[in-house]
């Protein structure tokens, strides 16, 4: 089936792309549409203003049967109704509120004869979707469209919100506690064969971001991953490794300075804690092993 080419520009704080939330790939295809089109509903959005996602959308946009597709949405709808997403620090005047607890949608309006459902954004969730000056994620919709893994599309948010730096690091504990994902995930290869794996090759494939990863260690424990990634028009480094520097030269040693910590720091950490970590980290590879 031919696939819309409607541009849908998604637009949401970063504090909701780091958000911790467990969805399904169609709520999760759901919560993108309705985000989608708040940009359609202006500066008059409020809760108490509906925004329309139809069977279909889901037909168009993300290719869903037909024949099934108003069920698919009614029944993703009443999923996402009950579900919740954490926010931490989300209030940055207000630094002893650490995180926030809130449901996605405050309400829901079911259309079964016209195939549509009007969704309203809880009161809380609101703010991340409306009036962004900065600190926000952007991305075409249909570059997510293809995509058949939610890990997928939420790894290519957080590759979004860091797309101006091209690298990205996260601890593998931050990754888990942000996707909700469960105790049996604790095991790495799971994780990888089930996570991360399935989500790059779709990015690759997929996407407008190509991404290569790999990991770090902390002697035998895998402790991060570092995901390098760039737009496909520009050329993808033909190695899965960084290029080693040659045996006769030493790299400079890097420096305490603001562009390291904002290219180091990870999702989640406030300035000072990027700060101590990197400052650590720099006085143990000057100490060298």
């Amino acid at each position: 089936m031919k696939r819309s080419t409607k541009p849908n520009r998604v637009v949401q704080s970063n504090a909701l792309t780091t958000a911790s939330y467990k969805l399904t790939l169609v709520e999760k295809q759901i919560l993108l549409l309705a985000v989608a089109k708040v940009r359609d509903c202006g500066e008059s959005l409020d809760p108490s203003t509906p925004v329309v996602v139809s069977a279909l959308d889901l037909v168009e946009i993300f290719g869903a049967d037909p024949s099934n597709a108003y069920k698919y949405l009614k029944s993703a709808t009443e999923l996402l109704y009950e579900r919740s997403v954490t926010i931490d620090r989300p209030d940055p005047d207000n630094p002893k509120l650490r995180f926030t607890r809130t449901r996605w949608v405050a309400a829901l309006d079911h259309f079964p004869t016209e195939g549509r459902i009007s969704l309203f954004f809880s009161p809380k969730v609101l703010p991340y979707l409306t009036n962004l000056a900065r600190e926000f994620t952007a991305f075409q919709l249909q570059h997510t469209a293809d995509m058949t893994s939610v890990y997928a599309i939420r790894i290519y948010e957080l590759l979004c919100q860091w797309r101006s730096r091209g690298e990205l690091e996260v601890t593998l504990d931050w990754l888990r506690e942000r996707f909700n994902l469960p105790e049996s995930y604790d095991d790495v290869r799971r994780l990888k064969s089930r996570v991360i794996v399935p989500a790059i090759e779709q990015i690759n494939a997929h996407s407008d971001l190509w991404v290569k990863w790999e990991q770090r260690k902390r002697g035998r424990v895998v402790e991060a991953l570092i995901f390098t990634f760039g737009p496909k028009a520009e050329q993808k480094p033909d190695t899965e490794s960084r290029p080693a520097s040659p045996a006769n030269s030493k790299p400079a040693k890097p420096k305490l300075t603001r562009a390291y910590i904002e290219r180091h720091a990870q999702p989640g950490e406030s300035w000072e804690e990027a700060w101590e970590r990197c400052r650590r980290k720099l006085e143990q590879e000057s100490v060298g092993p």
